[in-house]
């Protein structure tokens, strides 16, 4: 009989911030299957924003969707990062030019 072994899924954090209609960054990078924490910082004062991510920039299909958020305010969201790499999109759906690319490895 072989052992199991169990893999551990790997955990990152992210923090990303929102500040005159635009993101602190234009790509996130994380491990595949790992479980994505974003520290999200909304600083546009009396403006709503959150952080999805989709398979591609059509935004046809999410792989997450984080609450709106009117700023200034913060919020934690935690997904899985799909398990297979590739580069995905990330936007704001308030106000989707704030968008970049969310990158599997």
């Amino acid at each position: 009989m072989t052992p199991e072994v169990a893999r551990a899924a790997e955990r990152v954090t992210v923090a990303i911030a929102a500040e005159n209609f635009a993101f602190s960054t234009e790509m996130i990078t994380v491990p595949a299957g790992a479980e994505v924490t974003v520290n999200f910082d909304n600083r546009d004062d009396g403006v709503p924003h959150n952080v999805a991510v989709y398979t591609d920039s059509s935004a046809a299909t999410a792989i997450f969707v984080g609450e709106i958020v009117t700023g200034p305010g913060q919020v934690t969201y935690t997904f899985t990062a799909p398990e297979t790499p590739g580069t995905r999109f990330f936007r704001c759906d308030v106000h989707p030019s704030m968008n970049g690319d969310f990158v599997v490895e």
